[in-house]
C-alpha cells in the first residue's frame, strides 16, 4: 500500500473491505441454502419446506453433538 493514503482512510477502505466480505459469504451461504434445499426438493417431491429446515436443524444438530458442542 502506498504511504500516501492517510491511515484512516485506509482503516475506512479495510472496514468497508471487510464488510463486503461478510456480504459476500452471507450471499454464498444463501445461494448453497437454496441450492440444497432445490436438491432435497427434486429427491423428495412430496417433502414441505418445513419438513426440509426440520431436517436440516437435526442434521445441524447431529454436526454439533459430533464436534462435542453439546456436552
Amino acid at each position: 500500500m502506498s504511504n500516501n493514503i492517510p491511515y484512516r482512510m485506509m482503516s475506512d477502505l479495510e472496514y468497508d473491505a471487510q464488510r463486503i466480505m461478510e456480504q459476500i459469504q452471507m450471499a454464498e451461504s444463501r445461494h448453497m441454502q437454496m441450492g440444497a434445499l432445490c436438491s432435497y426438493l427434486l429427491e423428495y417431491p412430496d417433502m414441505t419446506i418445513r419438513d426440509f429446515f426440520r431436517m436440516a436443524v437435526k442434521e445441524l444438530e447431529e454436526q454439533e453433538e459430533e464436534l462435542g458442542y453439546y456436552e
